[in-house]
């Protein structure tokens, strides 16, 4: 077993006026000898963290998860060390977010791995826009929080039984 090289390199995105936090990790050194922004032929992974963490979450992950992948993770708007403005966030927001990161900064088709809240966003993302997303790892996943359709009113037997 290789001990764990390198720790990734931290940067910010500017997103809609925020500044955005991410970290990639290293690539193998035979790919230091592509072109200036050239994609690489492997595969591209984003991790997103839950609610109340950051990149820092998936630092040891990275430094495995570099060896065959591409490898990307983000902190969300109102996490890290991302911005914090006063708005609110929601699920829609997070969406927004993980797809132009995608399209801008990534430039192919990408893994979301996504743990609790980073999980429902990235599900989002893969709902939304199935041709920028290869695929959705879901750890410990949350969900909408609250109904999106109001609940239809019980039928007779139902009310009977609830009471």
């Amino acid at each position: 077993m290789q001990p764990i090289q390198g720790s990734p390199t931290g940067q910010y995105w500017q997103w809609q006026g925020y500044s955005i936090y991410y970290v990639v990790g290293d690539s193998p050194a035979t790919l230091g000898d592509r072109p200036s922004g050239a994609l690489s032929d492997r595969p591209a992974l984003l991790l997103v963290h839950g609610f109340g963490a950051s990149t820092d979450h998936w630092k040891k992950n990275i430094a495995v998860l570099q060896r065959e992948f591409d490898v990307w993770a983000i902190d969300l708007l109102g996490f890290g060390r991302s911005a914090k403005p006063d708005q609110v966030y929601s699920g829609d927001v997070w969406r927004s977010q993980l797809h132009d990161f995608i399209t801008t900064i990534i430039r192919k088709p990408t893994v979301l791995a996504g743990n609790s809240l980073g999980g429902y966003a990235s599900l989002c993302v893969g709902a939304n826009h199935p041709e920028d997303v290869a695929g959705v790892i879901l750890l410990n996943s949350a969900g909408p929080f609250t109904p999106t359709t109001p609940m239809p009113e019980p039928n007779p037997l139902q009310k009977a039984i609830q009471t």
